[in-house]
C-alpha cells in the first residue's frame, strides 16, 4: 500500500509552519506585522556639529597664539622704551596683565603693566640697585607710541654690600639694627667694632646713611665716628618719584610713586 496521501486541494496545512507568525502583540498582528513592527529610526548626522566645533577649537586657538605674539611684541616694546627713558643697564622685564590682550589694544587702555629689573644701575651710576613697579590704567596715544599712567607704584632696593662700598674704610659690612628702628642699620667694623646709624631721606634725590655712635675700638677711628655717604636716587622708570625709605634684611628700600605721569616717550 502506497504510503502518499494526496493533500486536500485548496487547503492549507493543518499545522503552521514551525517558525510560526509570531504570537500576536495584543494589536491584532502576528509578530512582523502591523504597527508594533515599525522600521528603526535612523540616527541623526552630527558630522557637521562635529566639524563646525573642531573650527572654533582651531580658531581659539589660533587667537590665543596671536593674542600671545603681539602680547610679547608689546612687552619687548616698552621694555626697550624704559630702559632708554631711565639710562638703566639692562633691559627691564616687563609683563601686561589681562587677556585678551588685543581688546585692550583696541581700546587703546591696558589694565596694568609690570615692570621689575634686578642688580641694574642708572644713568652711568656705579651703585646697583633692583626695582619694582606696578603700573594700572595705562592710556595708549593714538601712534601707540607711548602712554599716560594714572597711577604707578614702585620699589627699588639698593643691597647693604652697595651702600658699604661707598664708605671711606673698606671691610665695613652693614646690616639692619631692628632693635634701633626701622631705619636703622648697623656697621660692622671687624675687630674694630661695630657702630650705628640711621637711613633717611633727605631730598626727593637723596639717601643719607649716617653712622652717629660708636662702641669699642671703633671710637678711635674718626673716620668712621659721625660719618656719613649719600645715595644719589637715579632716574626710576616711568616717572616714579621716591616718598620714603626703609630698611629691611635685603638692603634700603625706597617706596615710590606717581600720578598721572608717563610710561614711555
Amino acid at each position: 500500500m502506497s504510503e502518499y496521501q494526496p493533500r486536500a486541494q485548496g487547503g492549507w496545512p493543518a499545522q503552521p509552519p514551525a517558525g510560526g507568525y509570531g504570537p500576536d502583540d495584543g494589536s491584532g498582528y502576528g509578530r512582523g506585522y502591523g504597527p508594533a513592527a515599525r522600521l528603526p529610526r535612523r540616527r541623526r548626522r552630527r558630522r557637521p556639529l562635529i566639524a563646525l566645533t573642531v573650527v572654533l577649537v582651531v580658531l581659539l586657538v589660533i587667537a590665543g597664539v596671536l593674542d600671545q605674539v603681539f602680547r610679547v611684541y608689546a612687552q619687548n616694546r616698552v621694555a626697550q622704551r624704559i630702559e632708554q627713558q631711565s639710562g638703566l643697564s639692562a633691559r627691564p622685564s616687563v609683563t601686561i596683565e589681562g587677556w585678551p590682550f588685543l581688546t585692550q589694544i583696541a581700546a587703546h587702555d591696558l589694565k596694568a603693566v609690570d615692570i621689575s629689573a634686578n642688580d641694574v644701575t642708572a644713568d652711568s651710576g656705579k651703585l646697583p640697585f633692583s626695582v619694582t613697579a606696578k603700573a594700572t590704567g595705562v592710556h595708549l596715544n593714538s601712534s601707540f607710541s607711548g602712554a599716560t599712567v594714572d597711577h604707578i607704584n614702585g620699589q627699588a632696593t639698593v643691597p647693604f654690600s652697595s651702600v658699604a662700598s661707598l664708605f671711606p674704610v673698606s671691610g665695613v659690612t652693614l646690616s639692619a639694627d631692628p632693635a634701633d628702628g626701622p631705619n636703622a642699620v648697623r656697621a660692622d667694623a671687624g675687630i674694630a667694632g661695630s657702630l650705628t646709624g640711621t637711613v633717611k631721606l633727605t631730598s626727593p634725590s637723596k639717601i643719607t646713611v649716617t653712622l652717629n655712635s660708636a662702641s669699642g675700638i671703633a671710637a678711635a677711628f674718626s673716620q668712621l665716628t659721625s660719618n656719613s655717604v649719600t645715595i644719589t636716587i637715579p632716574q626710576l622708570p616711568a616717572g616714579l618719584v621716591v616718598r620714603s625709605v626703609s630698611v629691611t634684611s635685603q638692603g634700603i628700600v625706597a617706596t615710590a610713586s606717581a600720578s598721572h605721569t608717563t610710561l614711555t616717550q
